[in-house]
């Protein structure tokens, strides 16, 4: 399935408008160097559960990916990404998944 692949829109002392964008139901991928941060806003009815793909093993074994709620008509943020999010292929891609993006946008702010 295909993802959303985030641009990530720089804080500046003058202000930021960020832009927010639908996710595809595949999720969303971002470009990390540690100073991103997702921010989820859930305009639909019903809670939406985001999960945050670790792109790491430990000694071979598959790490359980942490999820978090975001409630109806409620928003989080998300980050700053650690390595461990890092999907393999070395391009500092983080994936991230949603349970609906039904009245769902987001977007990558960066410091």
């Amino acid at each position: 399935m295909a993802r959303t692949a985030l641009t990530a829109q720089k804080f500046a002392t003058t202000g930021l408008t960020p832009s927010y964008v639908t996710p595809d139901a595949g999720g969303v991928s971002l470009r990390s160097s540690g100073k991103q941060v997702l921010h989820v806003k859930n305009g639909s009815g019903s809670s939406i559960t985001v999960t945050l793909k670790i792109g790491k093993t430990v000694e071979g074994q598959a790490v359980t990916a942490p999820t978090a709620t975001v409630g109806a008509g409620a928003d989080k943020f998300f980050g700053p990404f650690s390595d461990n999010y890092e999907q393999p292929g070395g391009t500092d891609t983080v994936f991230v998944d949603l349970s609906s993006v039904t009245s769902v946008t987001v977007a990558c702010l960066s410091l």
